[in-house]
C-alpha cells in the first residue's frame, strides 16, 4: 500500500479485508477487539460482528452487501448505506485493508 492508501474510497468493486494483527473474541455473538496499534478496544453489535466475520477473507463491497441482503431483512439501498458507514469507521480506525 502506498502513502495515500488510507484515502481510498470504497466502491462496489473495492476489495476489503480485516487486518490480521488484531486481537478479538466473540462474546454472545458480538465481537470485542483490541487494536495494539491504536491502543483501543472496539465492540461490535451482531450485524457489525457478522460483517467482521465476512471480512476474514478478501471480499468485494458488492459481494459483501449481497451476502448481507440474503441474511438480513433490509433493502439494498439501506444495506449499502449502513455497511458503507460501518466500513468507513473501520477504515478510519485503520483496522480495515482496502485494495
Amino acid at each position: 500500500m502506498g502513502i495515500f492508501a488510507d484515502k481510498k474510497e470504497i466502491t462496489p468493486d473495492t476489495i476489503l479485508q480485516r487486518k490480521s494483527d488484531l486481537l478479538f473474541n466473540q462474546i454472545d455473538g458480538e465481537v470485542v477487539m483490541l487494536s495494539i496499534e491504536n491502543s483501543e478496544y472496539y465492540g461490535m453489535d451482531k450485524v457489525g460482528s457478522r460483517i467482521w466475520e465476512l471480512l476474514e477473507q478478501p471480499v468485494s463491497f458488492k459481494e459483501l452487501v449481497g451476502k448481507l441482503i440474503k441474511e438480513y431483512e433490509v433493502s439494498e439501498k439501506q444495506c449499502i448505506e449502513d455497511t458503507l458507514a460501518f466500513l468507513k469507521k473501520l477504515k478510519d480506525k485503520k483496522i480495515l485493508l482496502i485494495e
